[in-house]
């Protein structure tokens, strides 16, 4: 990974902006379904 271009910052961060994303996606699509399972 030396000499890993600068540039290639900003596209790493929207990846994992990304991923953050569909992470809270998830884990809200897991809420709603256990709260709806919910005795």
């Amino acid at each position: 990974m030396t000499g890993f271009p600068v540039k290639h910052t900003s596209s790493t961060l929207a990846l994992s902006n990304t991923a953050l994303v569909d992470a809270v996606v998830v884990v809200r699509l897991v809420v709603v379904v256990v709260v709806g399972n919910a005795p």
